[in-house]
């Protein structure tokens, strides 16, 4: 009796799947796609990772909190003003938002759920027809009417 796909590991039409190595490095680079500003350190296991750490703070003094969270307050009005830098992360991930237009957005309302509330017409009317048309399809998919 010959082995069916199932039974040798195969997929139908003879390919084998993907290794896990594969599908795990495909996602992570959609990942930082998707968040620009997240930083990724990679390594071998938990002790090389504490010997990385241990070098970088090598030399270095204890950082200074308030100190910390004023690095970069020059650059953008909004740090400290209330703006989740997670929640400006996501609002980059809906398609129809970009670099461009996320400061009029955020303007437009308070946060990501009055977003996600508005009908297709009001989110039209801070993205444009097509952007908004975009961002509406995203945030409710797989709801049900």
């Amino acid at each position: 009796m010959k082995p069916t796909a199932k039974q040798s590991g195969k997929r139908p039409g003879g390919s084998e799947p993907p290794p896990i190595h594969v599908t795990l490095q495909s996602k992570i680079v959609i990942l930082l796609i998707a968040f620009p500003r997240l930083k990724v350190i990679w390594s071998s296991s938990p002790f090389a990772t504490a010997d990385i750490f241990k070098d970088l703070k090598e030399g270095n003094p204890e950082p200074d909190p308030v100190k910390a969270i004023s690095v970069g307050a020059e650059d953008d009005p909004n740090v400290g003003a209330g703006v989740s830098q997670a929640a400006e992360d996501l609002l980059r991930a809906i398609p129809g938002i970009s670099a461009k237009n996320i400061k009029f957005v955020m303007s437009r309302v308070r946060n990501v759920r009055e977003l996600c509330e508005l009908d297709l017409a009001g989110v039209q009317s801070i993205l444009g027809v097509d952007a908004g048309k975009k961002a509406y399809e995203f945030m409710h998919r797989g709801e049900r009417n």
